[in-house]
Parts: structure tokens; sequence; C-alpha cells
């Protein structure tokens, strides 16, 4: 029983080791296989990396793919937003076609790249762009058996974006990326769009937009320097998030012209009061509104947002002019009283002097009329003898010897 068992054993190990002798012996078979196949397909007398495929043919169709890692920020002073994408490349190359039994695919790290012809794409709106290196070059090509070539890097990308600011806040900007050829017009190379387009990456977000849309658009011309170039464009369409400009000028500003309104019910005597609190809005709709705009570029037009600022400071102003007319009218009709009651006191003098001026004039022309009634008939009664009674007094004679 131990022999049969043993014997097994042994013969499972040989088979174990028999199986991986032949697998490394198929692994160096293939891997010189490729390589001589590497070898034979670059060399100088057969491939020249300076020369497009079919030279001289139909233009090279190169198909272009993205896929969006994230994005931000976007920076409305510069006009520019940035975002880390996967950037693949698609073209056929025939005179790279080979066939190995088994393989129908190879992947080659990013040294082979400098041996075989490539298109020179770049971005034409872009304004500073670069490929990650750490921990080495992040990019890779593969090699198919009928000659398709897949390239593909890690970008990180900012481009330029035409940026319109009417509406803002509640603005939405159509950020474009265009894809083109250098050097090769559209009678050397034509760009499209791979059938997946651009893709994103789940839950990628921005902190003030929205990305509500991503369009392509296929086989457009761009004239450069009297010549055709072919290009791609992928069109990012962004919308503003309202809930920082809400939380943050919206809500105080009319808050602020509220509390402006308070000086209504102030009494209108109590100036320092009513002067202080308009001058206090007017001043903190100015801090606010004003340099909370200062993120954004300075543009020829007014915005949305400005004329939110505009109607609320002039709400605030309105109220500082309210009451320095009311104050006028009231000085006014004050002034306009005193100057009614002196003249009406005036007049009342000028009246008593007339009536003086005429009661003088008339006793001048009748002055017995002038004289006083009871004096008048004092003087009667002294006249009369006749109605006058005389006391009676003893008479007395008296005589001289």
């Amino acid at each position: 029983m131990w022999v049969s068992f043993l014997s097994n054993v042994i013969l499972l190990l040989f088979l174990l080791f028999e199986t991986s002798c032949v697998e490394g012996l198929m692994f160096n078979l293939i891997d010189k296989n490729v390589s001589n196949t590497l070898d034979n397909l670059l060399l100088p007398t057969r491939y020249n990396k300076k020369v497009r495929p079919e030279i001289g043919g139909p233009a090279t169709k190169v198909m272009v793919n993205m896929y969006i890692k994230s994005i931000g920020p976007v920076s409305e002073t510069e006009g520019s937003y940035t975002m880390d994408v996967y950037f693949r490349q698609q073209w056929f190359d025939k005179r790279l076609s080979f066939y190995l039994p088994g393989l129908e695919e190879l992947t080659m790290s990013w040294l082979f790249l400098e041996k075989i012809w490539k298109p020179d794409t770049f971005f034409m709106n872009g304004k500073a762009s670069h490929l990650h290196r750490i921990t080495s070059p992040n990019k890779f090509l593969r090699l198919r058996q009928d000659g398709l070539m897949t390239y593909s890097m890690r970008l990180t990308l900012t481009a330029s974006c035409a940026m319109q600011f009417h509406k803002f806040p509640m603005d939405s900007q159509r950020c474009p990326l265009i894809i083109g050829s250098y050097g090769y017009s559209k009678r050397d190379i034509l760009y499209e769009w791979t059938p997946d387009g651009v893709g994103l990456e789940p839950g990628v977000e921005l902190a003030q937009y929205d990305l509500v849309n991503i369009s392509t658009k296929n086989k457009q011309i761009v004239i450069r320097e009297n010549e055709e170039f072919s290009m791609v464009q992928g069109t990012l369409t962004l919308r503003r998030n309202l809930g920082y400009f809400i939380l943050q000028m919206y809500v105080p500003l009319s808050l602020i012209v509220c509390c402006s309104w308070v000086s209504f019910w102030i009494d209108p005597k109590a100036v320092p009061a009513r002067v202080q609190l308009g001058v206090t809005t007017v001043l903190s709709i100015t801090t606010m509104g004003f340099a909370g705009r200062a993120a954004l570029p300075k543009v020829s037009y007014p915005t949305a947002l400005d004329w939110f600022i505009i109607v609320c400071f002039a709400f605030a102003f309105g109220v500082i002019v309210e009451y320095a007319y009311i104050n006028f009218i009231d000085k006014i009709t004050a002034d306009i009283k005193k100057i009614l009651e002196e003249r009406k006191k005036n007049k009342e003098l000028e009246e008593k002097k007339k009536d003086g001026k005429r009661g003088s004039k008339e006793s001048l022309t009748n002055p017995a009329s002038s004289q006083d009634p009871v004096t008048k008939s004092s003087d009667l009664n002294m006249s009369s003898p006749s109605t006058s009674r005389r006391p009676c007094v003893p008479r007395i004679q008296l005589t001289y010897e």
C-alpha cells in the first residue's frame, strides 16, 4: 500500500516538473519569437518612423477618445478650465502587422514609442498641459495583428474657454476642447471620434458648476496658414450652482435693504438715527456687492448680479434721498408759515395805524363833537342861574358909629 502511494506521488511530481519545463520553454520560445518579430518589423529597410502609413495614398484616419477622471478648477478670471483625462488614439499601420500563433495583441512599454511613427496630435485651444511621469511616463502602446495601433496616455489639460457673464451667476458656460494635427493637413490625417467618444468617471463633481452635457463634433475643418486641417471637438456644458451666491449675496443684500426701510418708522425729528441707518446700509451694500465681484474678470458689460446690486443700492440710497426730501419740505413749510405769520402781523399793525390816523383827522375837522358829553352837561348846569339853588345864609348888618 505504501509502495503504491509513494509511486503515485513520485509520478505526480515528475509530471509537474515536466509541465513547468515545457511552459518555461514555451514562454522562452514565445518571447524569442516576439522579439524577433518586432526586430523584423522595425528593420530600417522595411520601416521608416519618419513617414506616415500609406504615404502617397489616402489620408491616415486617427480615431480619438477621452475618459475624464476629474474636472477643475474652472477659472473665470483666466478664462480656462483644467481636467485630468486618459487620452487615446487609434490608427492603422499595415507595416507593423504580424502573425504569431496564440497572440492577437502585443502590449509594449513607452520605450517602444520612440521607434514608430505617431500622429503629431495637439490641443488647439490648450494653454498648459503635461504628461504624468510618476513613477514612469504614464503612456503605453498596443499593437494588434492587423496593424491597429492604440496609443494611450494620462494628461492634465488646461484649455481656454471663452466665457460670457451676462447672466452671471445664473449662467451656463460651453467650454470646448479642440483636437487636431499640428503639421499634417487633411490630405494626410483625418481625425474622428470613436463610438464611445468622451467618457466620464462616475462621481465627478465641481465646486461651483454642474456638468450638464458632453457633446462631440466629427470631421471639422479649420483653416490655418491658408491650408485646411482636420480636427474634432468636444464641448463641456457647465451650469453654475446658485447656492453660494444665494447665501453670500442675495439673502444678505435683501435683508440690508429691508433694514434700510426701518427708518420710515423712525421719528423724522431724530436726524442722527435716520441718517446713520441710511449711510450704514449704503456702505454695507457697497462693500458686500462690489467687493464680491473681484473674483470675476473686468468685463465691460454689467452682469445679472451687478443689476441686482445696483437695484439694492438704489433702494438704500433712495431712503436717504427720501428723508432729505421730507426734511427739506418740512423746512420749506415751516419757513412759509413763518413768513405768512409775519405778513399777517404786519398787516394788522398797518390796519391799526390806518385807524389811528383816520380818528385824528375827524377830531381836527369837528372839535365840538369831540368834547365829552358829561363836560357839556356840567357846563350847562353851571351857566343857568335860574335852575341853580343857593343855600340859605343869615344876613348880618354891621353899623359903625
